[in-house]
């Protein structure tokens, strides 16, 4: 008999014993732990229960006994408490993006399956959806049959508890203890919430990186001192510097951009700024015409639009618009927005926090005596909604052959050092090195075309495995990293899903709206902006809105 290691079930065992539903682990993760560190840790935990006097209750999430367990497929039982592996299988991974052009994911199977093979008996097949149509061909592959084991998912942008209320993903609630140990023992009872769809546990979730997702302007902050601004903080100080650029940087637009449908810059930083309102459940489209009231009243939707500060926003927009804050074409300009700020023709670039880091080290070849900062929407707020542990989540797909071998295959993708650096960077030596410093770098010889490697089950990253790469910018990044590390707040929704197949027809026609007239109105092209505020409400209730709104809030109801 083939099998992977004793303690696999011994320590998962321990666990149960402890009745620690979300692991031996607590929040700080236990990183790379080896299997007898965490035999003893499960050990000492059930220590730890038995002298407080309590009698913990044993997890009702896994009902066959800790010894013996046959799994879904059959081909991986638990036999005497060990992982019998004696039959070879093949894992299908299926992941999202282009990939990469010098056929680097399959030279590093060539080093990775053989370890597999060695560990558990399994290779890895890797399927990859070209960004192009993303969507559809992804929706495609949930429904073909295909028996993908592990398949990466979203619940913001991938329609995860959508695709599990239509049965494409397996309950995987009763495998987890027995063949994903560490991550197992490594998940809050809190994280495993969010995993959970009535009750079970259908998601992976990504916990083991610290991110946030929190728009923001990066700004010339030595401009900004010219101008008399210590840096900017706030709308009116933004007013100041765009005011200092048109008066004093001749031919620089302060904001140099092409605008779209989906372009809502201002519009999300006036939330930020000036409501309470948060974006969650309920919010329609990019262009969020709704959104939730505020994080003390999360459970309630309504239309930013209807307020009356809207009327005021969308005048101030047509001042800054006919000030020449952007280009007069700017809905229909074709502009590279981060070439713009980089070259000096633009004195605002808008993104996410994680696209702006890499802006420190571009800028610095650019011009090296440029200072940049970032003005962040949240930054009178100081409260961003954390990303859900499923923003990038993996599950197992209902059709699944190999779901058991698949889940110790990811527990060491994500706790595993060896495994963990050859998945997450590829084969050292050819796709990266580690300098005398600890620093991962591009080895000799490198070529960016055909060396260049990447791993896009993204929810397997796991902070306490990683390489550093050097960044001579670093502790400019370390010092916004602990500005806005405070501002992060746990999701108040869990898993809570939307069912909107009563009112799609009403989304669809909301979201046309706010297409329509938000842009237009944000950079102040709708011609006088009160009456452009009135056909913009007079569209969004053509649309249902109303009948929307009151829908969400029947469903959000029961939460309260």
């Amino acid at each position: 008999m083939r099998k992977l290691r004793k303690w696999t079930a011994m320590a998962v065992s321990a666990c149960m014993a402890a009745g620690l539903l979300a692991g031996c682990g607590g929040t700080e993760g236990t990183g790379g732990q080896d299997a007898e560190q965490l035999e003893e840790s499960a050990q000492g935990s059930q220590g730890d229960a038995g002298e407080s006097g309590e009698a913990p209750e044993e997890s009702q999430d896994s009902q066959a006994s800790n010894d013996a367990y046959n799994g879904v497929s059959g081909n991986t039982p638990v036999v005497d408490g060990e992982i019998d592996t004696s039959q070879f299988v093949t894992v299908k991974m299926l992941v999202l993006g282009d990939p990469p052009a010098g056929g680097t994911d399959k030279k590093m199977l060539e080093v990775l399956n053989p370890i597999l093979e060695e560990r558990m008996n399994a290779n890895l097949e890797m399927t990859w959806i070209e960004w192009n149509n993303y969507e559809t061909k992804y929706q495609m592959e949930l429904v073909s049959g295909t028996p993908y084991d592990l398949v990466f998912t979203s619940s913001t942008w991938l329609n995860l508890w959508d695709n599990v209320s239509k049965n494409a993903f397996m309950d995987i609630t009763d495998l987890l203890p027995y063949y994903a140990p560490q991550l197992w023992a490594d998940t809050t009872e809190g994280e495993w919430e969010q995993c959970r769809y009535d009750g079970r546990i259908y998601a992976l979730p990504e916990h083991r990186m610290w991110q946030l997702s929190t728009p923001g302007f990066a700004y010339r902050l030595d401009w900004a001192k010219e101008f008399g601004l210590d840096r900017v903080a706030s709308m009116d100080d933004l007013e100041k510097y765009c005011d200092g650029i048109l008066e004093k940087k001749a031919g620089v637009i302060p904001f140099n951009v092409s605008g779209s449908i989906n372009s809502t810059e201002f519009y999300t930083l006036w939330i930020n700024q000036d409501t309470d309102y948060v974006f969650g459940p309920g919010t329609v489209g990019m262009n969020a015409p709704t959104a939730n009231v505020s994080l003390d009243d999360c459970w309630t939707i309504a239309s930013p639009i209807f307020d009356d500060g809207f009327v005021d926003f969308a005048v101030k927009m047509k001042e800054w618009g006919d000030r020449g804050y952007w280009p007069t074409d700017v809905l229909s300009a074709t502009i590279d927005a981060e070439t713009m700020f980089l070259s000096g023709q633009s004195g605002l670039y808008h993104a996410n926090v994680a696209n702006l880091y890499g802006l420190f080290e571009k800028m610095e070849k650019e011009d090296p005596d440029a200072e940049i900062d970032i003005f962040f929407d949240a930054e009178k707020r100081g409260k961003v909604v954390a990303d859900s542990v499923t923003q990038d989540a993996c599950a197992v797909s209902a059709y699944a052959a190999n779901p058991e071998r698949a889940l110790m295959m990811y527990d060491l993708f994500q706790y595993d050092e060896e495994i963990y650096h050859l998945t997450q960077y590829g084969v050292e030596g050819v796709n990266y090195a580690v300098d005398e410093d600890g620093y991962r770098v591009k080895p000799e010889g490198y070529d960016d075309q055909m060396d260049a490697y990447y791993w896009d089950m993204w929810s397997t990253r796991n902070d306490s495995l990683n390489i550093p790469e050097f960044n001579p910018n670093q502790s400019k990044i370390d010092e916004i990293n602990a500005k806005i590390k405070p501002w992060s707040v746990t999701s108040p929704w869990g898993s809570f899903m939307l069912d909107t197949s009563m009112v799609e027809n009403e989304i669809t026609a909301i979201n046309e709206a706010a297409t329509t007239w938000l842009p237009a109105i944000q950079f102040g092209k709708a011609g006088d902006p009160e009456t452009a505020v009135e056909e913009l409400r007079n569209a969004l209730k053509g649309a249902g809105i109303d009948a929307y709104i009151e829908e969400v809030n029947r469903q959000m109801s029961v939460m309260k």
